[in-house]
């Protein structure tokens, strides 16, 4: 299971050179100068969380079927009519649906979640260890550490929630 874990978690090097250019001012701009080591598993991601949200709502859409089809058939019959399409939708459900979740759940836990704190965090301490005497002189210490640390959490979680909502 943690060769499972470490490739997930070693899809993305975190520690690799980014843009050295000062960082956007902007939001949309400063989220995406982020997500240069990880777009191609963005797509992934995307994907896997229409995967599963189709699968849910097959579900739904399966759930009346299933009671259509036992309102048309009746109790006597029904296995015998539909027995195969049920262990079809069994296999689904046993099968499928369990392994597109945990696919989608690994890519935003061990590929995104952590990465992206880690690389947000590295690149903010980068760029302040350029700054000038003047600009630490100009603000409190602590204030400056707290901005680094929150700065990975707050583009990790608009990230995770913008795939969460697909």
């Amino acid at each position: 299971m943690s060769r499972l874990f470490r490739f997930f978690e070693t899809r993305v090097d975190p520690f690799a050179p980014g843009p050295s250019a000062t960082p956007p001012k902007t939001v949309w701009p400063f989220l995406k100068s982020h997500y240069g080591n990880f777009r191609r598993w963005m797509v992934w991601m995307a994907l896997s969380g229409v995967v599963v949200a189709l699968i849910e709502t097959g579900l739904i859409f399966y759930t009346g079927r299933v009671v259509d089809l036992m309102d048309a058939t009746g109790p006597a019959a029904f296995w015998t009519t539909h027995g195969v399409e049920l262990l079809f939708a069994a296999a689904l459900v046993l099968l499928l649906r369990p392994l597109s979740i945990l696919f989608n759940r690994f890519l935003l836990e061990q590929t995104l979640a952590g990465n992206m704190q880690d690389q947000v965090r590295w690149r903010a301490h980068k760029h302040l260890l350029g700054q000038s005497m003047g600009f630490f002189q100009n603000d409190f210490a602590g204030r400056l550490s707290n901005r680094v640390m929150q700065l990975g959490p707050a583009v990790e979680d608009s990230t995770y929630m913008a795939f969460e909502g697909i």
